[in-house]
């Protein structure tokens, strides 16, 4: 599967789990006011978004290996977990310590050095499912408005359970053609027309 990494374009796997030379790296990471980065040079960061209490940053590694990291402010933190995923572990950063997410910013986000790793999901947010992933297009309304059908009794589970549910933190996770899943068409990167599953992966529940 091909992602963007700022115009560069790389194959990526999901990772399974992570070694101690990952966490090495981890440890490592410091802010460049955008992105994270790393002593490796061939790691590349994308960058995610952001809510009340975290900054999440996709990570691939340099076999390609993909995962993401939630970079926290503890001040705010109120345990929005990665409902159905996997996490792979929570690191000390100290290059992370006291640094905001925007400098030009007098309050928001300010990280205090604790980096939860987890599980990477390929999908879009419940807002819009994108016909094509490096732009809008006039089908991403139809496909969304199908999918929301088709899955809005799930959605509508997970609202029932906890207490912040919202179109940012539930995606419509893209899995392969074999997985369970709605059938959708949908292009990738490469241009390609495809037929993939749909489900719902909520990334950040309390």
């Amino acid at each position: 599967m091909l992602v963007d990494f700022d115009g560069e374009r790389l194959d990526v796997v999901a990772a399974e789990g992570l070694t101690a030379a990952h966490a090495a790296q981890i440890r490592q990471a410091v802010y460049d006011g955008r992105l994270l980065r790393f002593p490796d040079p061939a790691w590349r960061c994308a960058y995610l978004g952001a809510g009340e209490e975290k900054a999440c940053f996709a990570v691939r590694d340099a076999d390609g290996r993909m995962f993401v990291l939630e970079v926290i402010d503890e001040r705010t933190y109120l345990n929005g977990r990665f409902v159905g995923g996997v996490y792979f572990g929570d690191h000390r950063v100290p290059g992370l310590a006291g640094v905001p997410k925007s400098a030009r910013a007098a309050v928001g986000l300010r990280f205090t050095g604790l980096v939860k790793a987890r599980q990477w999901v390929h999908g879009h947010e419940w807002a819009r499912f994108l016909w094509r992933p490096d732009r809008r297009s006039r089908l991403d309304a139809l496909l969304t408005a199908y999918l929301r059908l088709v899955l809005g009794a799930r959605y509508d589970r997970y609202r029932r359970r906890y207490s912040d549910v919202h179109e940012r933190n539930v995606m419509f996770e893209v899995r392969p053609a074999r997985a369970r899943g709605v059938p959708v068409l949908a292009r990738d990167l490469s241009g390609r027309v495809r037929l993939v599953r749909v489900g719902l992966q909520p990334i950040d529940l309390r």
